[in-house]
């Protein structure tokens, strides 16, 4: 029998100043995953490689809080922030898997989105399991009656919300986990520098 663990995620939330775009996680692996205490934690997880791609920096430390650092140096090159949408999960066994974990509460993501004006995007990465990114954000959505459609929850696909008077593009894209199956690291590139 799998067993069953409530986690509640860690306070890394790190403001950007200009934030134009955000981007979205689900839930960090278990602890003993971590490379270091902040959003993709593992550095086996491509997320962090594709950014510093994009931003033309060398990622130097994996380890600890010089890896945090350098990380949110990235962010703020970028102007995008990055937050999970899990507050609070259950989570079975210790599987880093989305098919494994259930969120229980969410993240307050729309105080991001009213704290910052100049946000356009949204970026959800990963959109197979029922708790990806794309379909938790989407629960999230329908648990605070925020309206969208979108006519299928695949890579690329788009759609729009309207909040606090403006309209926020947001959009679907692939996992960056090494577990993404046939999603190259050139393809995962090309997905996210167009988009940030």
């Amino acid at each position: 029998m799998p067993t069953l663990k409530h986690e509640t995620h860690e306070n890394w939330y790190r403001d950007v100043p200009k934030m134009k775009c955000l981007i979205l996680g689900s839930f960090p692996p278990n602890k003993i995953r971590w490379d270091y205490p902040f959003y993709y934690p593992n550095s086996t997880n491509r997320f962090w490689k594709i950014l510093a791609k994009i931003a033309k920096k060398t990622l130097v430390h994996n380890k600890g809080e010089k890896a945090v650092e350098e990380r949110y140096g990235i962010m703020r090159f970028l102007n995008v922030g990055v937050q999970n949408i899990g507050l609070e999960i259950e989570r079975k066994d210790n599987s880093a898997d989305d098919s494994k974990i259930r969120i229980e509460k969410f993240q307050d993501i729309l105080s991001i989105i009213k704290k910052h004006r100049e946000l356009e995007k949204i970026l959800l990465p990963g959109y197979s399991a029922p708790s990806s990114t794309a379909k938790a954000f989407l629960k999230y959505l329908d648990s605070e009656n925020i309206p969208y459609e979108i006519k299928e929850i695949k890579a690329n696909a788009e759609f729009s919300i309207n909040v606090f008077d403006r309209k926020i593009k947001c959009v679907i894209l692939n996992s960056t986990s090494r577990a993404a199956a046939g999603i190259t690291e050139d393809e995962l590139l090309k997905q996210f520098k167009r988009h940030t």
